[in-house]
């Protein structure tokens, strides 16, 4: 008990320099799912610098030491190679929640309408707020598994008797998608008023539906232009490099003339094209990957 509220501490401790360089990291921590509580994370990392920081000194040390080195230049080397280890070590465990979170965003918003439209055939049978929530958690879980964390704690706050529009804010706090924190936020106010939660969600969902229908003719405008790029490029520039050849034959360059004709249309249609054609492709497989249906 005396080590596990020690260990307790130092978590707290830890956490409190980390929140220090970074202050959306209990935000992170929490919505990426890395973790149930900010301190939990802060004693597992500060564990991992402890552990990356002396395996990369010590070691080094002894090293230096048989080979040769003096103490004092070999207790040097094994400092700044821990304060290395401990710097590196540091940013990683500060952006490893934000990463997980960025993740964990790109994986919920695509779901959205499976919770929202869940959720509202639950109160259309009559649940309220609260019931339809432990529902959700107790019976759907394994569908809405991605939503995972936020069911959880909706879940246990509710059971703990913490009203279901405090719990909505808490979540709609620490969720990445953008769409279920407006889901959450709307569904609290609708809580607190009395308005009707089924209207908020038929909304949200409508809200939702046309922002993809949006971005799909966002992309489809500049998918456009790109094969307007590649067909140009692939198709005129060959022809247009083809016509100066033909007029190089009625009227030869001058010996000074860096390359023929011919050389520039090779590079142009075997090497040009080509590469255009791949960078046609990766942007375009970039954009539509952004629609997340």
């Amino acid at each position: 008990m005396v080590l596990e509220g020690f260990g307790e501490r130092i978590g707290a401790a830890f956490a409190s320099f980390l929140l220090k360089l970074n202050r959306s990291l209990e935000r992170q921590v929490l919505g990426s799912g890395i973790a149930r509580s900010i301190g939990e994370y802060s004693l597992k990392g500060l564990i991992v610098v402890v552990a990356t920081v002396a395996s990369s000194s010590l070691p080094l040390a002894y090293i230096l030491y048989l080979k040769g080195f003096s103490l004092v230049k070999a207790a040097v080397a094994a400092v700044l190679a821990g304060v290395m280890a401990f710097s590196v070590s540091l940013a990683a465990v500060i952006a490893l929640p934000s990463i997980l979170y960025k993740s964990r965003a790109s994986k919920l918003e695509p779901r959205f309408p499976l919770i929202a439209s869940a959720l509202a055939t639950r109160l259309m049978a009559g649940m309220n707020l609260s019931s339809a929530l432990l529902d959700l958690k107790e019976r759907d879980l394994e569908m809405l598994r991605e939503f995972k964390v936020e069911l959880e704690y909706l879940s246990s706050a509710i059971k703990s008797g913490v009203e279901a529009s405090k719990a909505l804010d808490f979540a709609a706090s620490i969720t990445p998608s953008r769409s279920l924190r407006n889901l959450f936020s709307s569904l609290s106010m609708a809580a607190r008023t009395g308005t009707g939660v089924s209207e908020v969600i038929d909304t949200l969902l409508r809200e939702y539906l046309f922002s993809v229908e949006t971005e799909i003719d966002k992309v489809t405008s500049s998918l456009g232009a790109l094969i307007e790029l590649f067909v140009s490029v692939s198709v005129m520039l060959p022809i247009a490099i083809g016509v100066v050849g033909l007029l190089l034959l009625f009227k030869p360059a001058g010996a000074g003339m860096l390359l023929d004709f011919r050389t520039i249309l090779f590079v142009s249609t075997f090497m040009l094209v080509p590469a255009v054609a791949v960078g046609v492709v990766v942007v375009a497989d970039s954009m539509i990957s952004r629609i997340r249906i």
